[in-house]
């Protein structure tokens, strides 16, 4: 039993070596600011928006000047902080703010990594380690930033296993869940789908008040867009994955094109969720959660038989919310290359138990 153990990991070493090394990464990157007091994370704005909702002050959490106020005030917040979050998402933040700070910080990321965990299972191919789908490169980069990149995640893969409540629930990140969309019509789920969504949507209306979308809308997404147009965000520089920010509107334009014309190849829940960053306008690393178990899984299935260069294209996808920081210009040719790479593999009954509805094609 221990020699087939043995004989199990050496089989696929460089993929575990290709884990350790995004592992690696992730630590280099945040070697800082996993010391950083948690007051000036990104988590921050969650938790605290969440008292201004409690406190009947929904309105305030999409003011940057009043979030941060509140947020200094409670805990001494310095950095910047916005809530870009639609209303209904308050009814997270809410009860997390009911801990204190760290408590609220830790309890959310194990609820998020819990899901993601349980979502995962059943794409996971046989022998594959199911820890290893929570310690991605994005996975950690999730955490470091307190961000919600492993619930979004899980909602994803809940979504193309068929959960009609986790497609509606995608609408608090709408610019990534696009794609959510098409699965919900592959499976005849679209009306459900719409209909909790707007369930949802409604009682965040009759719990928070018209007021707080008003703002949102008119607000905090004018506001947000404003940024993404005018590329002037700095500390995006080094977390942007999608293309506008580096390569401007055409650019951005040519790679969605291209992401939308590969999906045609093949539409499932890690091509889909590698495209999305092709076409949405603007994506983070630390929301990569899908993209890089979507890599990770094919390199453990195919790493042996795939031509060379088209493992080095997966490996560089799978590490690529690293690759982000290294500047705006680099993460989405990577992803394009590995969305090819991923549309030129077929589906096997491994690691394709859920990928249906697929094109299968040869390399």
């Amino acid at each position: 039993m221990v020699r087939r153990f043995v004989d199990r990991w050496r089989e696929r070493a460089l993929v575990y070596a290709l884990w350790m090394l995004g592992m690696a990464g992730a630590a280099l990157m945040f070697s800082d600011t996993l010391h950083s007091h948690l007051v000036n994370r990104d988590f921050v704005a969650v938790w605290a928006a969440g008292k201004l909702a409690l406190a009947g002050r929904a309105v305030q959490t999409y003011d940057p000047t009043a979030l941060q106020a509140f947020a200094n005030q409670l805990v001494g917040t310095s950095s910047y902080i916005v809530y870009p979050y639609p209303p209904h998402t308050l009814f997270i933040a809410v009860p997390l703010s009911l801990l204190p700070l760290p408590l609220a910080f830790w309890t959310w990321q194990a609820i998020s990594a819990a899901l993601f965990y349980s979502a995962a299972r059943s794409y996971l191919p046989a022998g594959f380690p199911k820890v290893l789908a929570i310690l991605t490169p994005a996975a950690l980069i999730n955490v470091g930033f307190g961000q919600v990149g492993l619930f979004f995640g899980a909602l994803w893969l809940f979504a193309f296993s068929g959960s009609a409540f986790a497609a509606a629930a995608m609408t608090f990140k709408p610019h990534l869940g696009l794609l959510v969309v098409g699965e919900a019509v592959r499976r005849r789920q679209l009306l459900i789908t719409s209909a909790i969504a707007l369930a949802i949507l409604a009682l965040s209306v009759v719990l928070f008040g018209v007021g707080a979308w008003r703002v949102w809308i008119s607000e905090a997404i004018a506001h947000q867009m404003g940024d993404l147009a005018t590329r002037s965000i700095v500390n995006w520089t080094n977390k942007m994955a999608a293309p506008f920010m580096g390569y401007g509107l055409f650019g951005w334009l040519a790679f969605a094109g291209a992401g939308i014309y590969l999906l045609f190849r093949r539409f499932d829940v890690f091509t889909a969720a590698t495209a999305s960053f092709l076409i949405t306008p603007y994506g983070f690393h630390y929301d990569m959660t899908v993209v890089c178990l979507g890599f990770g899984v094919l390199l453990f299935e195919r790493w042996r038989t795939m031509p060379p260069w088209q493992t080095f294209i997966a490996a560089l996808a799978f590490l690529s919310p690293l690759l982000a920081g290294l500047g705006t210009l680099i993460a989405p040719p990577i992803l394009l290359a590995g969305l090819y790479v991923q549309t030129r593999q077929p589906i096997t009954k491994d690691a394709g138990a859920k990928l249906v509805g697929s094109k299968e094609s040869t390399a």
